[in-house]
Formats: C-alpha cells, sequence, structure tokens
C-alpha cells in the first residue's frame, strides 16, 4: 500500500465553496472488504447525514475522507482536486475537521482554553512564545481566545467559557467539542455521533445548535444513531450497510425506502 504524499504546506483557497465527491472509494483490511465502491457528492450549504447499522463502515468512511485510512482504490475530491494522497494535516489544512465518538477534553484546560486547541494548526506562534512574553505571541492568543468565545456564542454556551469540563452536563460538553471542531472556520465538518450519550433536552438542544451550524460555505456531515435528530435536522441521508451505499435521498425518501426499513429503520411502530 502507497504511503501518502506529504506536502510542506497546503494553501486552502479562501470562500470558496466546493462540494465533497467521493468515487468509487473501497477499502479493506485483509481480506475484510469494509468499504464496497462507495460513491456519493456532499454538498455545501446543506446539512447530511449517514446513518447504517453497527458495522456498516460508517466510521471508516469518515476515516478515509481525513486521511487516516488509505483506500486501496477510489478518489476524494474537494471541487476539482483529488485529496486522495493527502495526509490527515494536509487536510486539516485545506479546512477538514471532526468530532469524535467520545469527548475528549482537556480537564485541566478552560471550555475556551479547549476549544482554542482547535486553532493550534492557523497558529504562527512557536515554543518560544510559551515562556516569554512576546508581543506577536499575545496578539495571536488574544486573537484566538476571541475566536474561541465567537464559537461558544454561536452554539449559545458562551457563558461555559471559562468553566472547566468537569463542572458540567455531557450535553455542554458535546457542544464544546464542537465549538472546537468550527472555531478555524472549517470547509468540511464531520461530527461522529455527537448526540451519543445524550438525554432528550441535551439531542434537542444540539439539534438546535447544528441547525446553526448550516452555511453556503460548509460541508456538515453527521454519522448519527438517533433517527429523529437526524430527521429533523437533515437535508440529505446516505444509508450504509455492510460496506455498500444502500440508498441516498431525501428524509421523507428515506424513511419511505422499503430496503432502508428492512435493513435498518425497522416498522413504523419501531
Amino acid at each position: 500500500m502507497n504511503a501518502p504524499i506529504r506536502a510542506e504546506h497546503v494553501e486552502p483557497p479562501h470562500n470558496v465553496a466546493h462540494a465533497l465527491t467521493v468515487r468509487n472509494l473501497s477499502l479493506s483490511f485483509g481480506g475484510n472488504q469494509v468499504l464496497h465502491d462507495i460513491g456519493l457528492q456532499l454538498e455545501p450549504g446543506e446539512i447530511t447525514g449517514l446513518i447504517g447499522p453497527n458495522g456498516a463502515g460508517k466510521t471508516s468512511f469518515f476515516n478515509c475522507l481525513t486521511g487516516l485510512y488509505m483506500p486501496q482504490r477510489g478518489e476524494i475530491c474537494l471541487g476539482s482536486e483529488n485529496l486522495i494522497w493527502l495526509a490527515p494535516t494536509q487536510r486539516a489544512a485545506l479546512g477538514f475537521s471532526r468530532s469524535f465518538q467520545h469527548v475528549a477534553l482537556c480537564p485541566e484546560l478552560t471550555v475556551a482554553e479547549n476549544v482554542m486547541v482547535g486553532l493550534d494548526r492557523q497558529s504562527n506562534a512557536g515554543w518560544l512564545d510559551a515562556f516569554l512574553p512576546l508581543a506577536g505571541g499575545r496578539k495571536e492568543r488574544g486573537r484566538n481566545r476571541e475566536l474561541a468565545v465567537n464559537a461558544l456564542e454561536r452554539l449559545g454556551i458562551a457563558d461555559v467559557a471559562k468553566s472547566y469540563p468537569s463542572d458540567l452536563p455531557p450535553g455542554v460538553l458535546r457542544l464544546a467539542e464542537i465549538a472546537r471542531a468550527i472555531a478555524g472556520s472549517p470547509r468540511v465538518l464531520l461530527l461522529d455521533e455527537p448526540a451519543a450519550g445524550l438525554n432528550s433536552v441535551e439531542t434537542r438542544d444540539l439539534a438546535n445548535a447544528l441547525k446553526k451550524l448550516r452555511a453556503p460555505d460548509l460541508v456538515l456531515v453527521v454519522v448519527e444513531h438517533d433517527m429523529d435528530l437526524i430527521m429533523d435536522v437533515c437535508d440529505t441521508i446516505h444509508v450504509l450497510n455492510v460496506g455498500r451505499l444502500l440508498a441516498s435521498g431525501s428524509p421523507g425518501q428515506i424513511q419511505a425506502n422499503p430496503e432502508v426499513v428492512r435493513v435498518y429503520l425497522g416498522d413504523d411502530d419501531a
């Protein structure tokens, strides 16, 4: 298997909205075929849902998009640029950002400081700025703190900026993690099961927050098992089953698809 080609720097274009297009994406580990010729288009300006049973390949698909996994075949294109050989750091430089299934905030940092971690790829200050009160470092930290607070405000939790993670409920921690993911104004935002472990009130708050993130220059994709959340917030839904694309369409079309109902959604009473 070929190793990713690493460039010194990838300069993202500014104020340009592109679809994220996947063609013939196939991934296997040994003799286990995880993804089979996946082809789909993820549009900016929409919230796209990715659903399917456990083991369908959803997280593996995310890992291919971010460069953590190298597929054996296929293309991943942002606009006309094929990203398949770019390392995860290069894709991050192009504006890829993601969250994971389990919240991972540093307990020794405040919420605002945790969000500022998401801005490291855009920072110029070096290690010396951490020890000396250099003007450039102070200015950059001030800018990053302002961006972090703005991200928290966008999700409605700016009041917890100075709090520590141990003092906050799971729903707020999940929103803080999403704030960290959006602080750097990503072009592609991938959220992996953001409602995991949340109660019904927290899930409702999450849904409202996700709707606020919809933007014409953002490709936003959500992997989730909470079907009420997916059907509420998503414009388009793609369904994976045993590594294959089973169906794509609007929430209404997905709910009415007999194959999706059979393998995943269950009957009307489920």
